[in-house]
């Protein structure tokens, strides 16, 4: 499987099954990448691998993982270091979201989550930097989001582990900087992928959501402009600045009152839908 000879760049992957990480891994692919293509669904990635195979000259393999159990950064790095010596780009992109009072949350998927979001990443960049700098050649792309702009009622713990990404992402890219290494914490907002299904939720805020394949070409044509925060369309360049300019409290109360707005109208269009097919069965 290990395949040391290639002079391709290799780029490894998480969350690659689908929506955003998927289209990390088709563009890649036509760029030219080796890849590890990582996450939870067999089914998917051996589709994906497949699919990129068929398409181009590059080898890409799969990696089972459960990245929010304790000690999965390390699995990650192992993997790659069975394919590759060296990692040129490394996509933390993994990540799922949680719609709800904070306080009904089960404990499992708090722990999850923050495993998932913080620990799994943080441990990540520290075991595949080492080589990178070394090398002074080497990307990192972490994934987080718009919600991590603003301090999000109902979505307490998803926002707030995406602001510490930006905020660590931030401060690592000025660290490795003199080694010529770049660090982009890319921020897309609401994006046509099964995320918000997981979560529980239709995609939450006032502005229309974009495809994966958006936010790929936004984030990876940034790459050539030194930025370290990225925000994949104008939407998440107002909610960018919403952030840093408009106090804090003044930010929280709005945000809470719209996510109570978006409660109120998923649960009416539910009860009108279970209306509806109700009289449907009667007929």
């Amino acid at each position: 499987m290990a395949n040391q000879g290639t002079t391709r760049p290799f780029a490894v992957i998480t969350g690659a099954s689908r929506g955003i990480g998927a289209e990390y891994a088709r563009v890649l692919a036509s760029r030219g990448y080796d890849l590890l293509l990582v996450a939870r669904d067999r089914a998917r990635l051996e589709q994906l691998a497949a699919e990129i195979a068929g398409r181009h000259q590059v080898q890409a393999d799969i990696a089972l993982l459960e990245l929010s159990e304790p000690e999965a950064a390390h699995r990650l790095y192992q993997a790659a270091r069975e394919r590759r010596a060296a990692v040129d780009l490394l996509i933390n992109n993994a990540g799922f979201g949680a719609v709800g009072d904070f306080i009904a949350m089960p404990m499992a998927r708090i722990q999850a989550m923050l495993r998932l979001h913080v620990n799994t990443v943080v441990e990540s960049c520290r075991l595949f930097l080492p080589g990178m700098v070394e090398r002074r050649f080497g990307v990192i792309i972490n994934v987080a989001s718009t919600a991590g702009f603003l301090p999000i009622a109902s979505m307490t713990e998803y926002a707030a582990t995406k602001s510490f990404l930006i905020a660590f992402s931030e401060a690592l890219a000025e660290e490795v900087r003199p080694a010529g290494l770049r660090i982009q914490v890319c921020c897309p907002g609401a994006t046509l992928t099964d995320f918000h299904q997981t979560a529980g939720s239709h995609p939450p805020g006032p502005f229309k959501a974009q495809t994966a394949e958006a936010v790929v070409a936004a984030s990876l044509d940034a790459l050539g402009s030194g930025r370290t925060v990225v925000t994949t369309n104008w939407s998440g360049t107002l909610t960018d600045w919403l952030g840093r300019w408009v106090p804090r409290g003044l930010l929280a109360r709005g945000a809470a009152w719209w996510m109570r707005r978006s409660k109120t109208g998923r649960e009416a269009q539910s009860r009108k839908r279970n209306a509806e097919s109700g009289k449907q069965g009667g007929n």
